[in-house]
């Protein structure tokens, strides 16, 4: 159990997005990030899918084959089925880490290129033969080509000013241009449900790392209070039914094992356009472990000098 005596969720009074208060400062989370975060991942208290990848061996392969043959397959087919141009593929990943995602996009005939500040997760990315810059800001001025795609995966709910970060990534976009965003769904009707009848505090409080609460509702607000029209919205699997039918996964790494292998059997047993529909029908109900939205630039969102050749 968390400590959280010394802080409290409150609302972004602009944005409406829940979020930690008093905020940690930047040299904190430097701290944390630097002398914590990944040895929390590595004993699985932190970022569960980063954490199976890392561990090696069958175990990693199989989580590799899953999110390929699911989640990275959906991704890519919506992305390329918006782009106007499919032969034109550049793609921008914040927050690459270790870079699995974008190895999967090049394989697809992508050219990609990452952003990562942790100088470890970016070094093992750098591996497969991919750019990876240390900010965002770097990517920019480095870089005069806008690419076709950026995507986010679990980033925002990191950051001091999730919104700044979006703007920042108008710079890296054309009027076509697509961003992918995926925050975890917290504080939802299924997570609540889940805490009562377990008589457990919210367990997915992570301080002092997790800044931003999210679910859809607020994540649309942001992206569109920003300059975005968001033109798709899924999820993926909503965990939580697990504990409501039994399944008590928190601290238990076991059960939780137990339970993402169900999912995961479950998810590569129907066919894609059944699970993509059904995720979709989720995510209208607010359900679903994750929020995940693309969208595209709002017309009259490009100020002069954001974007342009």
């Amino acid at each position: 159990m968390k400590d959280l005596s010394n802080a409290t969720i409150t609302t972004d009074s602009r944005y409406g997005f829940s979020r930690l208060d008093p905020l940690p400062t930047p040299e904190e989370l430097d701290m944390f990030y630097r002398d914590k975060y990944y040895g929390l991942v590595a004993a699985g208290g932190r970022a569960p899918e980063l954490n199976r990848l890392l561990q090696g061996g069958v175990q990693a392969q199989n989580e590799l084959q899953w999110l390929r043959n699911t989640l990275w397959t959906d991704i890519r087919e919506i992305l390329e089925e918006q782009l106007p141009n499919r032969t034109e593929r550049s793609l921008l990943d914040v927050g690459c880490g270790p870079g699995f995602f974008t190895r999967y996009m090049a394989s697809s005939g992508w050219k990609v290129a990452g952003v990562d500040p942790a100088r470890d997760a970016a070094e093992v990315a750098k591996t497969g033969g991919m750019s990876v810059y240390g900010s965002l800001q770097d990517y920019i001025r480095i870089n005069n080509q806008r690419v076709n795609a950026l995507t986010c995966f679990n980033v925002l709910e990191h950051l001091l000013d999730p919104a700044g970060m979006l703007e920042s990534m108008m710079h890296a976009m054309n009027p076509e241009s697509l961003l992918l965003v995926r925050v975890p769904n917290d504080f939802s009707l299924l997570q609540e449900c889940a805490r009562k009848k377990l008589d457990k505090d919210p367990w997915w409080i992570a301080i002092p790392d997790h800044i931003n609460y999210f679910n859809f509702d607020s994540l649309q607000k942001l992206l569109e209070m920003v300059g975005f029209r968001v033109i798709d919205v899924i999820t993926d699997f909503p965990m939580e039914l697990f504990l409501l039918m039994g399944d008590d996964y928190v601290g238990d790494p076991q059960v939780g094992k137990a339970c993402h292998q169900r999912r995961v059997n479950f998810e590569l047993s129907v066919p894609a356009s059944v699970r993509r529909e059904l995720y979709r029908c989720f995510a209208k109900q607010g359900m679903g472990r994750t929020c995940i939205m693309f969208a595209k630039l709002a017309v009259g969102s490009l100020r002069e000098g954001r974007t342009g050749s």
